[in-house]
């Protein structure tokens, strides 16, 4: 059964300052929902926010995923790109469908082009390298 509330109570809210779960005091409803709510430890009034309702970070993609879905991606535009092949150099200019030799990252392919930057995708994922264009 759920329990009625009336301005004055206490009730626990999720404080928005705080970032925590505490005793709050009503100060504004409307019929039978609570609006409005005060802080019993920093004391700030905010909107009414039930500690059950509020959702809990996202976790992070598994990297095995994000790797495997990269992995097919790289493979796909390697065996698309129509571009010229080349070693990396941050100096050089690229166009977007190049291959680029990096000593580190390996093969990658370029995707977007910036000033001064562009974006490569090598097979672990995309970067931002520098470059000359």
């Amino acid at each position: 059964m759920l329990k009625k509330f009336s301005v004055g109570e206490s009730v626990v809210s999720s404080c928005t300052k705080c970032k925590q779960n505490h005793d709050h005091t009503i100060v504004a409803m409307d019929g039978e929902s609570i609006l409005k709510v005060k802080c019993g430890t920093c004391g700030s009034t905010h909107k009414f926010r039930d500690p059950a309702d509020i959702k809990k970070a996202r976790s992070a993609r598994k990297r095995e995923e994000g790797i495997k879905s990269g992995e097919v991606l790289w493979e796909t535009c390697i065996a698309e790109a129509q571009g010229r092949e080349c070693v990396y150099d941050m100096t050089g200019k690229y166009r977007i469908g190049d291959i680029v030799l990096h000593a580190i990252f390996g093969k990658g392919i370029v995707r977007k082009v910036y000033y001064n930057k562009c974006d490569v995708l090598f097979k672990d994922k995309e970067r931002l390298m520098a470059s000359a264009n």
